[in-house]
């Protein structure tokens, strides 16, 4: 079994879009609903790494409501 590697995206609303920014490869993508980030977040890493797709995880960071602690 391949070794995984887990990857950040942290994750802001822009009017209709969700910005997926990956700080490990300094690179960006965008998503139209939540069901969309970590696909959008992992095809965006094996793109721009050559990885196989089975070796990406992803731990997506929402921003919090506001109000909230």
């Amino acid at each position: 079994m391949p070794q995984t590697t887990t990857y950040d995206a942290t994750v802001t609303r822009d009017g209709i879009f969700w910005l997926i920014h990956v700080p490990a490869i300094d690179r960006s993508t965008q998503a139209r609903s939540l069901d969309e980030i970590e696909p959008m977040a992992r095809d965006l890493i094996v793109t721009m790494l050559d990885v196989d797709l089975s070796t990406v995880e992803i731990a997506v960071e929402l921003p919090r409501p506001e109000g909230s602690r």
